[in-house]
């Protein structure tokens, strides 16, 4: 779990981005560039993954040594992959589609899977 970001605590402050992601191949969802360039997200640049404590719902913010989650790698198309071990936690299949959603201050963002 992402302590940093006390998602917990400030639930009331996410905003909906009306933006969406799916799993693809491979175990890879693309962050779409608005948000990227929103967190001053670059290709290259690490980002923390963990789930939010007692949800099904994934946090992605920019790397800090503070971080005790998975830590990856942002590919030049924005691109992360979705460690094994949150894939099968979550039952996460190829295809399933995220929303995402803000924390107001930007800090990190939260993906909430769509039940279809």
């Amino acid at each position: 779990m992402i302590k940093s970001c006390n998602i917990k605590e400030r639930v009331n402050e996410l905003v909906d981005s009306k933006l969406t992601c799916s799993l693809k191949h491979k175990q890879h969802i693309t962050i779409p560039s608005a948000i990227r360039r929103r967190l001053n997200i670059l290709p290259g640049e690490e980002v923390a993954i963990g789930l939010k404590g007692g949800s099904k719902d994934l946090i992605i913010k920019k790397y800090s040594d503070h971080s005790l989650d998975n830590k990856m790698i942002v590919s030049d198309r924005g691109s992360i992959r979705i460690p094994t071990e949150l894939t099968r936690v979550l039952g996460l299949c190829r295809g399933d589609v995220f929303h995402i959603y803000l924390l107001k201050n930007d800090d990190c963002i939260l993906l909430k899977k769509e039940n279809l």
